[in-house]
């Protein structure tokens, strides 16, 4: 069962990265739609919870802390994602949403005492030859350059999405595993009150200036953000190790948002890129062993 839900975690993070990439796209010629999304993503991501909060209102007053910093940090990735995601490659953007996951595994066996095989150190290898021949720079007529505005939204995607699940898995220590229902309730929603002030403290886009087909992305993606974190939380809970996890959403997402890029977008790779999923690939069969 923990396989499952590995796979369909897969699919959800390629489906928020997809999601993103669309609205952004599309309305390209309207300002300040950044933080639009963001106002929209987060509150379809905290109806979600609520929704499922419904089957589990157990709650401690401690979890608030957990909380304060996993929407903050919910916040940063989805604002940097958005930014990254309309003026970069879509591939790129994808590799550093995934590549701060392997930091995460990273983390655990420094400070979780996660444990450490042969087939994950090499799946973990793998991964990393995978994600460097992935963001290799190539020469494909159809890939964007990487500006220095790019970096730095990617850097706000990486350390937010990071701290995301670090947060998670502490929270899911400190507390035995349980309230974990009610604190993604009450971080999506913190995450949903600071895009509010972000969107009222700018010149903000109005609801009614985007392109009206256009409003179901930011909702399938808030939707899809609350399915992988409560999956995400299963797996924790789970035997699955970190190490497998998170290389595993990883990869796994890269692959499917990658291929999006190609047949929707007809981004051109370079070989390196198509030689990195391959590799990635076979990352997922030794994480897997």
């Amino acid at each position: 069962m923990e396989y499952i839900y590995l796979v369909c975690s897969m699919c959800c993070s390629a489906m928020l990265s997809i999601m993103s990439s669309l609205f952004g796209r599309v309305n390209t010629k309207q300002q300040n739609t950044s933080s639009l999304y963001s106002v929209i993503v987060t509150c379809a991501a905290f109806v979600s919870w609520g929704i499922i909060c419904l089957c589990d209102t157990e709650f401690s007053p401690y979890v608030i802390v957990c909380s304060i910093a996993y929407g903050l940090f919910y916040t940063s990735a989805m604002l940097g994602m958005f930014k990254a995601y309309q003026i970069g490659s879509v591939s790129l953007t994808a590799f550093v949403k995934q590549l701060s996951l392997i930091g995460v595994a990273f983390w655990g066996f420094i400070f979780w005492n996660n444990p450490f095989t042969f087939n994950i150190a090499l799946g973990l290898i793998l991964v990393i030859l995978a994600l460097y021949f992935c963001f290799k720079p190539g020469k494909a007529s159809t890939e964007k350059t990487i500006t220095l505005k790019w970096i730095i939204y990617a850097l706000m995607l990486l350390i937010g999405n990071a701290g995301c699940s670090i947060i998670q898995k502490y929270q899911q220590l400190a507390f035995d595993g349980r309230y974990g229902n009610v604190f993604m309730f009450l971080a999506t929603g913190m995450a949903f009150a600071v895009s509010l002030i972000l969107y009222f403290n700018k010149n903000r886009c109005k609801l009614q200036e985007i392109s009206k087909k256009t409003i179901l992305y930011p909702i399938i993606g808030g939707i899809s953000s609350a399915l992988l974190n409560l999956l995400i939380l299963l797996m924790i809970s789970s035997s699955l190790s970190e190490s497998i996890i998170f290389p595993g959403i990883a990869v796994g997402g890269l692959i499917l948002t990658t291929m999006f890029s190609v047949i929707g977008y007809h981004e051109k790779l370079h070989p390196c890129r198509w030689l990195g999923l391959g590799v990635g690939a076979i990352a997922l069969i030794f994480l897997n062993m």
